[in-house]
């Protein structure tokens, strides 16, 4: 009986913190604030050099999208440090969709051998989806692997 309860107690918590969030955004007139100084160039290197070992961490230890979002962080600040070169940009795109479409394989293997269908499909598609991003798709082993999962 309380369920139902819950779903109203809520709305009108997202509706309370709504209006205190309104509320505070404009508390501060925009000729109060106090300017902040410029970035410095070794700043800027600073955060380039910071993002790039946290992109190779991704990369070795966390999953293909904390890479994906970690390898923009640094293209972004790179670029903003006047440091930025695509060549190592695309390596480490290569690294990070070579490793997941290992991965992939990996987990479509595993899922036919524990006659998991949806798992395998899922690794299925991700495993085709990267493999084109990287012109690497194989249609007869897509076929091949397809016909597995029926």
């Amino acid at each position: 009986m309380k369920a139902p309860l819950i779903f109203p107690a809520l709305l009108w918590a997202a509706v309370l913190f709504f209006f205190i969030g309104t509320l505070q955004a404009t508390d501060t007139p925009r000729d109060q604030t106090t300017p902040q100084p410029p970035i410095t160039e070794k700043q800027l290197k600073s955060a380039a050099n910071s993002s790039l070992w946290r992109l190779k961490y991704a990369i070795d230890k966390e999953g293909f999208y904390a890479a994906r979002v970690a390898l923009n962080i640094w293209r972004s600040n790179a670029l903003d440090a006047g440091v930025f070169d695509q060549a190592e940009y695309d390596a480490y795109k290569k690294k990070i969709y070579d490793k997941s479409i290992q991965n992939s394989l990996q987990c479509f293997e595993y899922a036919i051998q524990h006659e998991n269908v949806t798992d395998a499909r899922i690794c299925l598609y991700t495993w085709k989806a990267h493999s084109e991003e990287m012109g690497t798709f194989d249609a007869d082993l897509y076929e091949e692997m397809h016909k597995k999962i029926k």
